[in-house]
Order: structure tokens, then sequence, then C-alpha cells
């Protein structure tokens, strides 16, 4: 596809086609996401229809995993470039040879005149005749695009310099000066093919963080099998092997540490710049980088599972997505091109009717019209700047799932924070210990299930303290557990003031411990930089007004809504949205569910090795509310962005075309004002990465 109007057509046929629900044609991606019934239509009968339009259609292949399609959507971005610049520069390279001739062979109807007749005809027929093929192609299905406008421009340029070069006497018998233009035509084409090849350059770099994360996954893995270890290719992994990870390495598929210990650097996924520290019992994702030590895994999510598969697919879904406010240029583009061929024609016929103009004048002036007004800047508006942002966000972390939801995450006005897991540390952690009891305590709790417990036994581990044989354990819930511990009975029960437990010995209370819920290091900072910029910030928990409101306190946040349950948050929600103003909720996409689907916006935070993608219209694939931060302001920005991008793009149009209709601008001028146009557009993308 080349310009709006041709992802316009190619939306329009699918959607028409019985048993499509809808469709989303992208033209930066060159693909078309379609939702249909099988049971009506399929896959292969959607792209012969799209096929029969003029246009190359192709289908995922089967059983191929999004890394791979990423990889060999990559090959074709290449290729793509690759082709487009030997046309673009070899067609500019004739084009230049031509006008550097001009001052010594002049345009004399000799042996120069015909050469130069030649040299238009071989770029025409070599470099441009993809312009021609699409716009026959195009006519005879009763629509028009940009490869109608080029090929009307260059085909009329071509034509009368053509008559002016057999019927030279014509022309002088009827008082019209003889020219010819077929210089035109070769720079028309060789400019509109460089603007085709640095939007190709441009493809690529937008699609940078698509491509980086698919070159994360190894092509091969030491698997450890029998005791022998084997070098395989991923596709040959199999659930339940052990990987060897070397330092250095990048490991193979998502699996658990069961030997070993290492630092891992996962950057790529998650955005967090600092290793994480992996030792037995830890996760670790395919595509991460290994650190100094040596690691044994054992392999347990493999193909679209695995996280690295689950981000480059939700990524490409989301840069083949369209924003809303894409509808507009849409709109314009599907009667865009036919308005600009009347516009054309009525001006030639003004200027040889009124303004006594000859017919190679009025025909230069429709030429010059019709090649200004080619809509590729309108096109390109929007999808450029999404892949742009898409890709920033996906290196810092953040996935966006769709283009609607980039774009209602700039409109958001009030940011609503669950507290557990969202703001807090989502964990208990022992913060005080009154007297010699933690050992006692954490013998005891080893045998129970409960958070508390194991943030109890796991602050003993970390003060090295031994854990003590436990017989007659018993556990009764909302009170406390109790066991015999070196002949002695413990008991470790609720206390009466907050986050507390006491520890009891025969009977006798001994100590006590306190436990909290920490608030992570950057909420507070997080929040102030919410508030900084406009955004009403409202906490909303299940837990009581007490702790909620301590938990604010800390952070800076001065509305709370506490003691709610899943059901109560979706309709706190609900009661911000009632004022107009659109809703983002944070929550960790698990009991918030409900909430996040219920907001403008749903953000679900993951934490550990709950990477919560599914979840939500945004995925921070870190534990951080600075992402919620960063997402929103790259959202702001990619506004800005896409709305600039349309209103260059309808000012060239709404400024270029009467310049040409007036007579004012050359053809060639008016093929690179064409081309930078679009440039300008992409380049203007470009800085959101």
């Amino acid at each position: 596809m080349t310009c709006a109007a041709c992802s316009s057509f190619v939306e329009k046929t699918l959607v028409e086609q019985a048993g499509v629900s809808r469709a989303s044609v992208n033209l930066m991606m060159n693909q078309a996401v379609v939702e249909f019934d099988p049971g009506v239509v399929s896959a292969e009968q959607l792209r012969l229809a799209v096929e029969e339009t003029g246009y190359g259609a192709s289908l995922p292949v089967a059983g191929r995993s999004a890394v791979e399609e990423e990889d060999a959507r990559g090959v074709t971005l290449v290729a793509e470039y690759g082709e487009l610049r030997v046309r673009a520069l070899g067609s500019l390279s004739i084009g230049l040879v031509m006008m550097g001739a001009m001052p010594f062979m002049g345009h004399e109807l000799g042996w120069w005149a015909w050469m130069q007749m030649v040299l238009a005809l071989g770029v025409a027929g070599w470099a441009g005749r993809g312009f021609y093929l699409k716009g026959f192609a195009a006519v005879r299905q009763g629509r028009a695009d940009m490869n109608v406008l080029v090929a009307m421009g260059t085909g009329a340029a071509f034509l009368i310099s053509t008559a002016t070069l057999i019927w030279p006497h014509g022309f002088h018998s009827s008082e019209m000066m003889p020219q010819i233009y077929f210089e035109a035509v070769v720079f028309i084409i060789a400019l509109v093919l460089v603007g085709k090849m640095l939007e190709a350059r441009a493809k690529r770099q937008t699609s940078v963080a698509l491509q980086q994360l698919a070159a994360l996954q190894p092509k091969r893995a030491t698997v450890r099998r029998e005791g022998v270890e084997l070098e395989l290719g991923i596709g040959e992994l199999r659930r339940g092997d052990l990987l060897v990870v070397r330092p250095g390495e990048r490991i193979g598929a998502d699996g658990e540490v069961i030997e070993g210990g290492s630092s891992v650097d996962e950057s790529m996924l998650t955005g967090e710049s600092l290793p994480v520290e992996k030792v037995v019992g830890g996760r670790v994702y395919g595509g991460t980088k290994n650190g100094q030590g040596g690691l044994l895994v054992r392999v347990n999510t493999l193909g679209a599972e695995s996280v690295l598969e689950q981000i480059v697919r939700v990524l490409r879904e989301a840069q083949g997505d369209k924003a809303p406010v894409q509808a507009l240029a849409d709109r314009v583009s599907a009667v865009f091109v036919p308005v600009v061929v009347a516009i054309a024609l009525l001006s030639g016929l003004a200027w040889a009717l009124a303004g006594g103009a000859d017919l190679v004048r009025a025909t230069v002036i429709v030429v010059a019209v019709l090649v200004i007004s080619c809509p590729c800047a309108m096109g390109l508006a929007v999808p450029t700047a999404i892949l742009a942002s898409t890709g920033k966000a996906a290196k810092m972390g953040i996935l966006i799932r769709s283009g609607e939801a980039l774009e209602r995450l700039g409109e958001v006005g009030i940011v609503v924070l669950d507290k557990t897991g969202t703001i807090t540390q989502g964990k208990p952690k022992v913060t005080e210990v009154i007297g010699d009891v933690l050992g006692l305590a954490a013998s005891v709790e080893a045998l129970s299930e409960h958070p508390l417990a194991r943030a109890i036994v796991e602050e003993a581990k970390v003060r090295g303290l031994a854990l003590e044989p436990v017989v007659g354990f018993v556990a009764k819930p909302g009170v406390g557990v109790s066991g015999v511990v070196g002949g002695r009975l413990v008991e470790v029960v609720a206390a009466e003031r907050r986050g507390g437990v006491s520890v009891l010995v025969d009977g006798v209370e001994v100590g006590g411990l306190t436990l909290a819920d920490a608030v992570k290091e950057t909420s507070r900072e997080a929040v102030g930089r919410l508030r900084g910029m406009g955004l009403r910030v409202v906490m909303l928990s299940g837990d009581r007004e007490e702790a909620a409101w301590a938990v604010a306190a800390l952070v800076g946040i001065e509305e709370v809504v506490a003691g709610v349950l899943p059901a109560g948050k979706v309709e706190a929600v609900e009661r911000l949205q009632a004022g107009g103003v659109k809703v983002a909720m944070v929550g960790d996409g698990l009991n918030d569910a409900p909430a996040l689907e219920k907001a403008d916006v749903g953000i679900a935070m993951a934490s550990g090795s709950d990477l919560a993608i599914e979840a939500g219209d945004v995925a921070l694939l870190r534990g951080d509310l600075q992402g919620v931060v960063e997402a929103i302001e790259l959202s702001r920005r990619t506004m800005r962005v896409m709305r600039q991008n349309l209103g260059w793009a309808f000012v060239y149009n709404v400024v270029g075309i009467p310049v040409a209709a007036l007579g004012l601008l050359n053809p060639v001028v008016a093929a690179g004002a064409m081309a930078l146009s679009s440039v300008s557009v992409v380049l203007n993308s470009l800085r959101l990465r």
C-alpha cells in the first residue's frame, strides 16, 4: 500500500465481506487485523478478496511464533528498503544527468530530445512501473489513490512531451511554444520514490524496539538430557528440559532455577536497568541475559505462553491498531483523490478557456496539482506516531495494547491506585522484633501457608537463624498457630496492636513481632509527579480505614476509599466517571480485574514472577508506579505529535493545491514538496523514540 486511500479501500473491502465484524488496516505495518466468523468466511477467502482489489496479500504462516513472524517482517523491511533505494537513486541519477546536460543540449528537437524520451520511458517502465500497474488496477475498480495521481501526472507530462516531439509544427501552427518535459517525468518518479525510500527506512527505525525484542530470543540452547549436554534449536526444547545457562549467555526459555545463582539482566523485558538476583526457586525468562554465575533452569513455559512471545505479540497488535484520531484522516482520504483529480482537470480547463494558456501550459498545471496533492503524509501521520511511541514504551517496560488505549491515556483526569501490590510491595515484612522470639515463631510458622507466616520465616532466614523441629502443629484461622518446639508449647497469635503478633511459650507471653506491608520506594515520588501533572489521585483499598489512611499519608494521597471489595472498587470507579472525567485504574490485574475493565484505561501492575501482560489496556512489566507517570507523559507527547502531523498534512494540501492550481508551481518542485511532506511527518514521529 502507498497511501491512506489504499489502506482505507482495503479496509472497506474486508469489512464488506460476509462474516467480518471488524477490520483494521495499518499503512505503516502493511497488515490487516480482521475479526471474522470462520463459519461464514475463511481467512483464505479474505486474502483472495484483498488480492482481487489489486494488492498483494499473504496469511501468517501456520505454527510460526510471534518472534519468528517479527524476524520475517524484519527481513521483508530490509528487502523493501533495498529495492526502493535502487529504484529511487537510479532514477534520480538519470534525472540529474538529464538536467546537467540541459545547458549544453538545450531543448532543441534533435537527437537529445529523442534520447530524453527513451530515458523517461525507461525510468517509467523500470522504476515507476508500480505506479502505473496499481493506478490502472485502481481505475478499473472505480477508485483512486496515490498511484493514480502519480500515473496521471507523469503520463500527461510524457504524452504532451511526446506529441511536441513528434508533431512540433502542429504546435507552432496553433501558436503554442513546443516544450518537452521528459526530465519532469523522471524527476517526479524519482522524488516520489525517494520519499517512499525514506518512509521505508523510517518504518525500520520506528519498528526497532520490536526488532530488538525479537532478536533477544537465542536460536540455540544447551540442554542436559539424561546427564548428557546437547546443543539444540529453541524449537526442539520440551517442557521439563534442563537448560544449562553459562555466564553471559541469553536464557533460551522461561523456567525455574533449580541449581546455581546469578544476576540476570531483564531490562529489555521490564525496563528495569538493575540486574535481578536469581537463586534456586527463582523464575527466569527467555531472552534475558545471564550475568557472571551459572544456572541450571527447568523449562516450564514454551511457545506462545512465554513472556517474550506475549510481549512481541501484544506490541505487534498495538502497532497495527488505529487511534480514534485516525478516523478523520480516513474519512478525508476516502474522497480526497477523486476531488483532487476534479480540481486538477478544472484548473487546466480554467487556464485554457479563461486564462489564455495553451495546451502545454494547461497540462503542466494539471500535472503540478496531481503530483503535489498525493495524500502520503495524511496516511502516515498517525501510524508512524503509534509505532514510535509504542516501541519507546516497550523499552521502558510499558506495554500499550492498542492505539485507542494510547489516545485515551493522554485524556485521563483521575488516576485511581489500588493499595496492596501497587503502592505497597504487596507482601508483609517484619519491621520490629520484641524479645528473643523470632527463631521460635519462625519454627512454628514454617508449617503455615499464611502470608504473615512466610514473612516471619523469611526474616529469620535473612538473620541466619536456624529453624527447630516442630511437632503437634495446629492452625486456627483468624487466631494463630501453635506447636511444640523443644518440649515447649509455642503459640503465635494476633495481637491487639496493628500489624502485630504475640509469641507465647507455655501460655506466657514472652515477646512479639510487628509486620507491615512496606511502601515501595518510588511510590511517593510517582504520586507527586502525577499530582504535578494536574491529575487527581485517589487510593482504593480493601483494607480498613486506619491502615489505608496511614499508607496514603506516607505517599501524599489525600483521597481514600477504604474497606471495599472488588465490586465496591467498580462502583467507586463509576462514581468518579459520573463527573465526565476519564479515569485510569491502576491495579495488580488479579482481584482488580473488574475495576480495570470498568475504567476508561486499565493499567495492570506486574510484579515479581507475575507479569500480568493480558490484563488491562496497559501493562507495566515492572512493579513501579513511575511507569504510570511515564505512560501518561508518553501518551500526551504522542497525541501532540499526531495532531502536529495531521495539521501539517492538511495545511500542506490546503496551501499546496491552490498554489499549483494558480500555475505558480513547477511539477518537479511539486514532487519534491510532496516527498518532503511525508518525510517531515515521519521525522516528527521519530522524535518520540
